[in-house]
């Protein structure tokens, strides 16, 4: 039997990598699991304009092409959002995510 957690707790590792490679910035996880259900892990990254947000998740999205992965927002790219195996990860243009600041809800 396999541990979902450690499973969840190596593809969040790899999604960070997989950001981080591809020049993302201001890379912050939380362990939401104990506050939601909608995931275990939420990932919060910065690209630095919608071609690069969108080509971020797309690095994500091909790397984990193993999973179904849902996707919403890719079309403007100024905040996507990949849904997948307890992770959740969003992708913002900087002065989005400040404007929505959704670090706040989670810390």
């Amino acid at each position: 039997m396999t541990n979902v957690s450690s499973d969840a707790e190596s593809i969040k590792s790899t999604v960070v990598s997989i950001i981080d490679q591809n020049k993302g910035h201001d890379i912050v996880t939380f362990d939401v699991q104990n506050k939601t259900v909608i995931a275990k892990y939420m990932i919060i990254a910065s690209g630095d304009s919608s071609r690069h947000v969108k080509a971020l998740a797309e690095h994500v999205i091909k790397s984990l092409k193993q999973y179904k992965i849902d996707v919403e927002g890719m079309s403007e790219g100024n905040w996507v959002i990949l849904s997948f195996q307890d992770i959740m990860v969003h992708i913002f243009r900087p002065e989005v995510r400040e404007y929505y600041n959704i670090e706040e809800l989670w810390s």
